[in-house]
């Protein structure tokens, strides 16, 4: 069993008040997911059965993402067997479940293009009209004209960054140099759907190894770090099983003093939040001299904090230092391009993306 929920908020405040940048001593961490689908695209699940699965297993706040499409105006469906049905738009259905610092419904819409025969996905989150696909002649064109398209439709909203690129290698769509030179500030790392490959196969990379040489090449070209965000992907809300795109599998936990649309997205501009499977943390500390985690641990679970950075000079990513336990850290020498690290849990995860996962956490990658 994990610390109950009131030792762990007081545990939070206490770490948290040696000095965590940024972030109010009263900040806390809000558990939310920002890729899932409903019967407004792909997905078999109703709009509200959709907020309400979410909400009853303990969410904070959700995205509704579904493809080219915003939850507004006229949609009719013939679903389950049932013809000349009309779904709820959004604004309809999220007071049923919004509460304030309970739940938040977050507008947002899967931009689904393609280029090169190949798909290319990415999420815009806070959009206020449907963003249409930018297209464009190359793979690492559409990424970029999308990026533009999404950025712009979000200028007014004040989150003009919350541009997500979706599962790079669905169809082995898009390189690491695609991820890099994109523009955007977030992909994820870890997408819960059963056909997105997070883990590459023998000739191509994994998710992670291209997160880190995209960012090698940002650092070179002086450019902002890619940051990591943990998904569902959610279709499925009927059958539970490996094989289907089920809901809770990956979410963000992001720390700020108020479940807001723009505290939400300050905080994760900022790197204020973490990815997860399971493994969740009592809180972190990661600056330009240190990375510090506490993990919240289950009895009888073992747990292990990988290191991972960019040494200068080298010519790849490695693990700089591995830790046993439930609190790990490590000391920037300088020497680092960058350091991120991976919590590894010896818990094999429930209605997993693949048979044998265990349940895992990421922070953000820091630089000297």
């Amino acid at each position: 069993m994990k610390v109950h929920s009131f030792i762990l908020s007081t545990l939070l405040l206490i770490v948290t008040s040696f000095g965590c940048d940024r972030v109010p001593e009263s900040a806390i961490f809000y558990k939310g997911n920002l890729h899932t689908h409903s019967y407004w695209s792909d997905g078999n699940g109703f709009p509200g059965e959709v907020a309400a699965w979410y909400k009853d297993q303990g969410y904070h706040f959700l995205a509704v993402t579904d493809h080219n499409i915003l939850q507004e105006g006229e949609k009719i469906v013939n679903v389950r067997g049932e013809e000349g049905i009309v779904l709820q738009e959004l604004e309809s259905y999220r007071s049923d479940f919004e509460e304030p610092g309970k739940f938040l419904l977050i507008h947002g819409e899967e931009i689904s293009d393609a280029a090169e025969r190949k798909p290319v996905h990415l999420n815009g989150i806070n959009l206020k009209k449907m963003v249409p696909p930018a297209k464009g002649a190359t793979v690492e064109e559409c990424v970029i004209n999308n990026v533009k398209a999404i950025r712009e439709a979000l200028k007014e909203s004040g989150t003009p960054e919350w541009v997500i690129i979706n599962h790079p290698n669905f169809g082995w769509a898009l390189k690491w140099t695609d991820l890099a030179k994109s523009g955007a500030r977030f992909f994820e790392v870890f997408n819960g759907h059963p056909g997105v490959r997070n883990y590459g196969d023998s000739i191509r990379p994994s998710t992670e190894e291209m997160w880190d040489q995209a960012n090698k090449w940002r650092i070179d070209n002086d450019e902002p770090l890619l940051l990591g965000v943990a998904t569902d992907d959610a279709h499925h809300y009927d059958t539970y099983k490996v094989g289907r795109a089920n809901p809770g599998r990956g979410w963000v936990m992001v720390r700020t003093g108020d479940l807001a649309v723009n505290t939400l997205y300050e905080a994760m501009v900022n790197a204020n939040y973490y990815c997860s499977t399971g493994v969740e943390l009592v809180n972190f500390k990661a600056d330009h001299k240190r990375i510090q985690l506490w993990v919240n641990p289950e009895e009888g679970v073992e747990y292990t904090t990988e290191f991972v950075g960019w040494l200068e000079g080298s010519d790849e990513p490695e693990v700089l230092k591995r830790v046993d336990g439930a609190e790990a850290a490590y000391r920037l020498t300088g020497k680092e391009l960058f350091v991120r690290a991976r919590v590894i849990s010896s818990k094999i995860k429930d209605n997993p993306f693949a048979e044998g996962d265990q349940e895992m956490a990421w922070l953000q990658p820091v630089t000297p």
